[in-house]
């Protein structure tokens, strides 16, 4: 379910003591519902954040990254924060983005990379430049990739740990 994707990764880092914003394409406030009706309500518009005031980036997956590819500012947002070095997550359609998130040579910036996400982008992923990887979770580089719902806790384990990481370099 996609609203699992985004509810339990919030969650989960939240425990941790995270301060978690949900950043929507659209106006802040804006509810956006799963496909089993739970709603989800934006605390920010992608259009009024900065990469540098965030830790990690987190997408999930459902049919929510086909839309969010589509907004320039979310892609925007994904490159700042890998050149920033910080973690951007993905998890099942969520890697979808990676494949629409181009550096300034106009490739993917998953170009190259190793990553996993649910069997339906594979090929996407491939023709990207990906290096498909059949695990629960993948680390590459900033990026973070996973398969599906099943795989949500070791996602958030690789999403702790490499913020962490990430904190302790910067």
């Amino acid at each position: 379910d996609d609203c699992a994707q985004a509810m339990y990764p919030k969650m989960r880092l939240e425990e941790e003591g995270a301060k978690v914003v949900v950043i929507g394409a659209h106006n802040k406030g804006m509810k956006y519902t799963g496909k089993h009706g739970y709603p989800l309500k934006s605390d920010e518009s992608v259009n009024d954040v900065d990469a540098s005031a965030l830790n990690a980036l987190v997408i999930p997956g459902g049919f929510a990254p086909d839309y969010l590819r589509r907004s320039n500012k979310m892609l925007e947002l994904i490159i700042a924060m890998a050149n920033a070095g910080k973690p951007v997550a993905a998890v099942c359609h969520g890697p979808w983005m990676f494949c629409s998130a181009r550096r300034p040579d106009g490739k993917p910036v998953i170009d190259g990379r190793k990553a996993t996400g649910f069997l339906a982008v594979k090929d996407d992923l491939i023709n990207a430049g990906a290096i498909w990887v059949d695990e629960p979770v993948v680390v590459d580089g900033p990026y973070i990739t996973s398969r599906t719902p099943a795989d949500l806790v070791p996602f958030c384990h690789a999403i702790i740990d490499e913020t962490v990481r990430a904190a302790s370099v910067s």
